[in-house]
């Protein structure tokens, strides 16, 4: 993910940061200290409430990476790759395999993050109990709090919190339809995103604290909850398509040590969009996308290898992947062209281009989709 940076690795799980954290962090803190802690816990020091609300931040940190993390490792525990865990603005998303996801898998899944947030929550609140020292005493107060915000949030049967996950998969398990399943809970996840703008609204007009943030969480499940039903559809349908049938073969092939500038001159009458830059010892791709402006002076001097992807770190489809595995892995990578190759043998390339005007013709006319239900009907 753009904007992120990488922490540490956990159970082979990469743990990344959003910069949009960083605000959270702050607002959080300021928050903490100069209303919160003094509110509750009055006489202390400022410098005590600004320790406090550090302390505090950095735990509920850690209690959303452990929510996370909780997600990630049901889905290890069922064999499903998991590349990495993002905290960012909202909380944080693990970045799990989906595509041939069973309901009971999804549930077990989806409900792991919750149950972990209560059992954080009778933690913090045993030592809240228990604790005599008034710091701790403060910091586990906020805590077990906010966990036990965070656990029956999470629990609410809309799209795409963990409980609506959980929902749709007792949907998609009844129905045996993802598509629809999905939309119900979708539904419920609106509905949620609603009252929380309209319970903001209600907030400010009485002109109570908090109101602000009710209607802009709301705004963002919802804008979140119609994208997830979006990418179902891409997903049912590209998982349909095979990357033969999107590949081309036609493209133009470069000599790594070819100046810049030379091939500036050939690109002009050139009818190709794909450029594979290739020799016995160098095979890569050149992306005019990613290529920053380049002088004059120096378009004589680079190379196309020095300018071109090497294939050794770009993720290759196979002929075998569907084109919903090649639209993630072009998304990733931030790629217009990704190349196709059996046992290191180029094939041809899937273009964003072309997988796009697949999917418009699939979702508008159900081109290529009905010849799919046609020929599994055929099996049958």
């Amino acid at each position: 993910m753009r904007g992120t940076l990488k922490l540490f690795r956990i159970f082979g799980i990469d743990v990344q940061l959003h910069f949009s954290w960083w605000f959270v962090f702050a607002i959080l803190v300021w928050g903490l200290s100069s209303s919160f802690f003094p509110h509750y816990f009055p006489g202390q020091d400022t410098n005590i409430y600004w320790m406090m609300g550090v302390v505090s931040v950095i735990l509920l940190f850690v209690s959303v990476l452990l929510h996370e993390l909780s997600h990630s490792l049901v889905a290890k525990a069922k064999k499903i790759k998991v590349e990495s865990i993002t905290l960012f603005f909202f909380g944080g998303v693990a970045s799990i395999d989906d595509e041939d996801l069973k309901p009971g898998t999804e549930f077990l899944m989806a409900i792991a993050g919750p149950l972990f947030s209560l059992l954080l929550f009778v933690l913090f609140y045993l030592i809240y109990l228990l604790n005599g020292n008034l710091f701790w005493t403060a910091i586990t107060f906020y805590l077990y709090q906010l966990n036990l915000i965070l656990a029956l949030f999470n629990l609410v049967p809309g799209y795409p919190l963990d409980g609506g996950r959980a929902f749709r998969a007792i949907l998609y398990a009844y129905y045996k339809d993802i598509k629809k399943a999905t939309k119900i809970a979708v539904l419920g996840g609106r509905f949620f995103a609603l009252f929380l703008v309209l319970s903001g609204l209600l907030y400010m007009i009485n002109g109570a604290g908090g109101g602000l943030w009710f209607i802009f969480l709301g705004g963002f499940l919802y804008f979140i909850a119609g994208r997830s039903y979006e990418q179902v559809l891409i997903k049912d349908i590209l998982s349909k398509i095979s990357v033969k049938k999107i590949m081309t073969d036609k493209y133009a092939q470069f000599e790594p040590s070819m100046r810049f500038s030379e091939f500036l001159k050939k690109y002009q009458d050139s009818d190709e969009e794909i450029y594979f830059v290739k020799n016995t010892s160098f095979s890569g791709i050149l992306d005019l996308k990613n290529i920053t402006s380049i002088p004059a002076k120096m378009q004589k001097v680079i190379s196309l290898k020095q300018l071109s992807t090497p294939l050794s770190k770009i993720n290759t489809l196979r002929i075998s992947d569907s084109a919903y595995n090649a639209y993630k892995k072009l998304s990733e990578q931030n790629l217009d062209f990704l190349p196709v190759l059996e046992r290191s043998h180029l094939l041809g390339f899937v273009s964003k281009t072309r997988l796009m005007q697949k999917l418009i013709l699939a979702l508008k006319f159900g081109v290529g989709v009905k010849e799919e239900k046609r020929r599994k009907g055929t099996k049958k």
